[in-house]
């Protein structure tokens, strides 16, 4: 071996011993380790990337699905009508060419559009009507000098617990009934040469505090919202409640009695928590909303002695995860129809 070969065998074990009692091996396996966990933590960051847009994307595919199952849902009550219009054809029975939700977000164009109508002569007729008017076709007795019968006869059919506002026009141009989601407290009878829109504005656009009670069976939905758009405090109750059985005899009789027991035990749940909510609100409560299974919410708060007006909402009062303001959205929408 040569003198040469020697000296850099020397050096290297030098290295060798110097990056050992240096701590420089130790320092680039810990960098390389470092580097390792950076490329980790790089991958994961882009995985939770993706996993947030593809989250957002979920919502507002659910959004557009619920709008267009609340579209379906309106339609199928259209084509219900229709239906019976079809049957009743020999009895020469009339029915509503259009019945559709209109939504918080959706009114105010429509108003201004209603408002921005108008005639020569005194020939809109404007009529708010409440619901104990309605029970006692009160309204519709002053109208009968200058509503025909069709018209009459299609106002006997609108369902509502909150009253409804007509907007006629003599020539028939303009034929629409509003029902709002809260009561109508004050009747209106106007003829005039155009549409009262405040009084129904006003009524939209009260403050209040609302608190909503969205009942199923094994999953309900409690809240408080000041503003109807969305809640500022909510709490969703869960419970595991049997499926519905399908056979018949003992068996079916037993599971069903079980069945019950779960949706008792479910019921003694959301009224507890419901206790609790409306004892910690510290501002006071103007209005309860009952929607869901409407028998189960009405158990709930029969109990409760609650001294609270409660108003009834027949809606898709669905309980979404990442979207409980969809409940609020129906729960005030208006539903219009066109006579």
């Amino acid at each position: 071996m040569s003198k040469m070969d020697d000296k850099k065998k020397v050096a290297d074990n030098l290295n060798s011993l110097f990056s050992r009692y240096s701590g420089k091996e130790k320092l680039e396996k810990e960098i390389e380790k470092l580097q390792s966990h950076l490329l980790e933590m790089e991958i994961d960051k882009k995985r939770l990337e993706k996993n947030e847009t593809n989250t957002k994307k979920a919502i507002a595919a659910k959004q557009e699905a619920e709008q267009k199952l609340n579209e379906a849902n309106v339609r199928i009550e259209t084509l219900t009508y229709q239906l019976e219009e079809l049957r009743n054809k020999g009895t020469n029975e009339n029915s509503f060419s259009l019945i559709e939700e209109i939504a918080p977000s959706s009114f105010e164009p429509y108003i201004e559009r209603l408002a921005s109508i108008t005639s020569g002569n005194d020939s809109f007729i404007t009529a708010y009507t409440t619901y104990e008017q309605m029970q006692a076709n009160e309204i519709q007795g002053k109208l009968t000098n200058n509503l025909d019968q069709d018209t009459l006869q299609l106002l006997k059919k609108i369902n509502s617990n909150t009253g409804y506002v007509l907007f006629y026009d003599n020539m028939k141009m303009v034929c629409e009934v509003i029902v709002p989601p809260t009561p109508i407290t004050e009747s209106l009878l106007e003829i005039a040469g155009s549409f009262n829109v405040e009084p129904l504005t006003k009524l939209l656009d009260r403050e209040m505090t609302v608190c909503v009670l969205a009942t199923h069976a094994g999953e309900s939905l409690i809240g408080i919202t000041s503003d109807k758009t969305v809640f500022d405090e909510d709490m969703v109750i869960r419970s595991s409640v049997k499926a519905k059985h399908t056979k018949g005899g003992f068996s079916q009789r037993r599971f069903e009695r079980l069945r019950d027991e779960d949706i008792a035990h479910h019921a003694d749940k959301v009224r507890s928590a419901l206790k609790d909510l409306l004892a910690s609100s510290m501002i006071d409560i103007d209005m309860m909303f009952l929607c869901g299974d409407i028998v189960l919410a009405g158990h709930i708060v029969d109990e409760m002695n609650i001294e609270i007006p409660l108003m009834e909402r027949n809606i898709d009062a669905r309980i979404e995860k990442h979207d409980t303001g969809n409940i609020l959205r129906s729960i005030f929408s208006c539903r219009r129809y066109r006579l």
